[in-house]
């Protein structure tokens, strides 16, 4: 049960609180009731808390959360609101995943540590001014390669995951070389689906000419069906029109099967 008197005191004036190295199970709700209009850095670390509930949104002041050292699972996606977020520490639980919320929503995080815990991916994130982020003792078997693609990050040591086979082993705990890796995954990345589109828009092309084909055969069976009834039923002189009219049908459809031949000529090359 929570105590209010062990909140009694209230945040520091320069809004901090610190609640470290007690018994707390849950994040107290007292905090949100009173100070959620105070709060800019909250420790919790070293305790016995298991989940973040969606409570947390509340706290939209708040730049630094600490709740590394604890036994969370998980956390809900609201965290996402808190916006001004800054230092965000959640070492040392047992996380799985951790929400894309936080990914996509706290364009302001500059440190974000998940060192020891039971992840084995991560969401996208869309971090603007992170410098670190700490992946260390982990259960990742890739990185996103966008990772490199955040100007700001410079630290990210990513040791102790063993089944992380996208950056070799000897050079997870060097940050430069990680991002190097990363890079390289994201150049090679870009570089296969811009290929594919190309390959997609030429396949594309080329089914829309064999539909044309297609339709044009048609007409040509129809323009035939017709010709021979003109020859059966009316005089000559619309007989030779109708002739003509087929011969130009025909030598658009031999333009056309060219036309299919080259691209699929081109698609070859390019596989």
């Amino acid at each position: 049960m929570e105590s209010y008197d062990d909140l009694s005191k209230g945040p520091n004036p320069d809004g901090s609180l610190n609640l470290s190295y007690d018994q707390w199970e849950q994040i107290p709700t007292g905090i949100y009731e009173l100070y959620r209009h105070q709060l800019t850095k909250l420790s919790l670390s070293h305790n016995k808390l298991s989940s973040v509930s969606k409570q947390i949104q509340q706290l939209l002041l708040l730049q630094d959360l600490d709740l590394s050292n604890n036994e969370i699972r998980t956390i809900d996606g609201s965290i996402g609101q808190c916006i001004r977020l800054r230092k965000l520490n959640l070492e040392h639980n047992k996380l799985t995943e951790i929400p894309k919320e936080i990914g996509q929503n706290c364009f302001m995080l500059q440190s974000l540590f998940l060192n020891d815990n039971n992840l084995d991916s991560l969401p996208d994130l869309v971090l603007p001014a992170l410098e670190t982020l700490d992946l260390r003792n982990n259960n990742l078997q890739t990185l996103p390669s966008k990772l490199s693609c955040i100007e700001t990050l410079r630290n990210i040591p990513c040791n102790g995951n063993s089944d992380l086979t996208t950056i070799p082993l000897d050079m997870q705990s060097d940050s430069e070389l990680v991002l190097w890796a990363l890079r390289l995954q994201e150049t090679y990345k870009s570089k296969v689906e811009s290929r594919t589109k190309k390959y997609q828009e030429i396949e594309a092309i080329a089914k829309e000419k064999e539909l044309e084909k297609l339709r044009l055969n048609l007409e040509l069976e129809k323009l035939r069906d017709f010709a021979e009834t003109l020859r059966r039923d009316r005089p000559l002189k619309y007989v030779e029109l109708k002739e003509s009219a087929m011969r130009f049908v025909s030598q658009s459809r031999e333009r056309i099967i060219r036309g299919i031949q080259c691209i699929k000529y081109k698609i070859g090359r390019s596989r």
